[in-house]
């Protein structure tokens, strides 16, 4: 069932709020890691982006597409399902934690003169809290409903900077961000909570397990996909070259993947519910529309980052984190490309083809090998932001190949 025609008006403030809590939430990153980099400096920074890095990873490989379940299921979600998902949800905060538990003396082993193993031990703590989520929020989000959503997420951001100074006064270095990541998660949950209309009900479902699992299996896929290129390529900086090299490369990278980070998530508000049901002739001009304004979107950011991040980085964080143009211009060329991917993604999604995405990234993770190598023999940083750019840019080439049929149909083609 299609969601119910909106008010122009209801429509504009919908896709305000669908664009400004994703910024919200990117900015909020980027404020975070600039006041810990005034205050603990390059290599404390680096270890803390490192213990995000971590968690991050735990998020990413338990990905079963909870939310994109709820959101592509057609019909209303009774309140047995609901509580089913909470179930899964649930299960899910309980996997990450001992997964994370389970890395804390590995990382704390590779990586020498960073974290402690309790103090990775303890990030299991923040899917604990996020496995209570109230996916309520979610159904409003569904609907196109985006006030609960943005009191949720935009909630928790504005409690995570809250937290920043009184994390410092706690302990003034890396192990700071423990505290704040843990913050951040149990504003989440308790707003979610706050915002619902539904009385929360956990159940745990075989059937709906199996449906979860069924869906989110590729997801999981792709996330590692993703985690193994993007993500780690900063271990392989923690791993080659240092705690302040961590810090430069891992702030180049958050503010070129800031515009990439908030079209994933306004897409998944505000296109996402488009997509619902669309199928054939109708869903050609919708794709087409998506994936034309996210080309100018990402052509526009690649052509501007290179020539604005290293003064504005230099502004914000200091004349240390300041990279140089060709690791700024790689950077932007790759986020250009994963911008571009953005809208391939959903409709994959939106159609039940959950593999196309890692399909497509497999391209990406093929660049880690060449990203090692350059490790390996030394090379600048720019040569592994080099790799990831064209690592990106392969993928999104595959996203569009697999598009294709969505895009250029044919009358004698499936979408195949």
């Amino acid at each position: 069932m299609r969601p119910k025609s909106m008010r122009p008006k209801t429509m504009r403030m919908a896709t305000l709020v669908g664009w400004t809590v994703p910024l919200l939430a990117e900015a909020g990153a980027l404020a975070r890691s600039a006041i810990l980099a005034r205050v603990i400096g390059g290599d404390e920074l680096g270890r803390a982006m490192v213990l995000t890095l971590v968690l991050r990873l735990a998020e990413m490989v338990s990905d079963v597409g909870i939310e994109r379940l709820l959101m592509q299921r057609p019909g209303v979600l009774p309140p047995a399902l609901l509580a089913a998902l909470h179930g899964a949800s649930w299960l899910r905060g309980l996997g990450m934690a001992a997964l994370l538990v389970a890395l804390a003396l590995p990382m704390a082993s590779a990586f020498q003169g960073g974290a402690s193993v309790a103090i990775y031990a303890a990030l299991a703590l923040a899917p604990l809290l996020r496995g209570g989520l109230h996916l309520d929020y979610r159904l409003a989000e569904r609907d196109r409903r985006l006030g609960p959503l943005a009191v949720v997420e935009g909630g928790a951001v504005l409690a995570m900077l809250a937290a920043v100074p009184m994390a410092l006064a706690v302990w003034g270095d890396h192990r700071a961000m423990l505290l704040i990541l843990l913050a951040q998660a149990f504003a989440q949950v308790v707003l979610s909570h706050l915002v619902a209309r539904q009385r929360y009900r956990l159940a745990l479902d075989r059937a709906v397990l199996a449906e979860v699992l069924g869906f989110g299996a590729p997801l999981v896929l792709n996330a590692g996909l993703m985690f193994l290129t993007f993500q780690a390529d900063r271990l392989l900086v923690a791993g080659w070259y240092g705690w302040t090299e961590v810090a430069v490369y891992g702030v180049a990278l958050q503010l070129a993947m800031l515009p990439a980070q908030i079209a994933g998530r306004a897409a998944g508000s505000l296109l996402a519910p488009r997509l619902r049901g669309l199928t054939g002739a109708a869903l050609t001009p919708v794709a087409r529309q998506a994936v034309g304004l996210y080309l100018l979107a990402g052509l526009g950011f690649a052509a501007g980052f290179a020539l604005l991040a290293p003064p504005a980085i230099e502004l914000v964080y200091g004349a240390g984190f300041r990279p140089d143009l060709s690791l700024a211009l790689a950077f932007g060329l790759a986020a250009g490309a994963r911008i571009l991917r953005t809208p391939l993604s959903q409709i994959a999604v939106a159609l039940g083809r959950t593999g196309d995405p890692a399909r497509a990234n497999l391209w990406r993770a093929m660049a880690l090998g060449p990203a090692l190598a350059a490790a390996w023999f030394g090379l600048p940083l720019t040569a592994i932001a080099a790799t990831a750019a064209l690592g990106e840019t392969l993928a999104t080439l595959r996203a569009l190949h697999l598009g294709r049929a969505v895009l250029f149909p044919f009358p004698a083609k499936a979408y195949a």
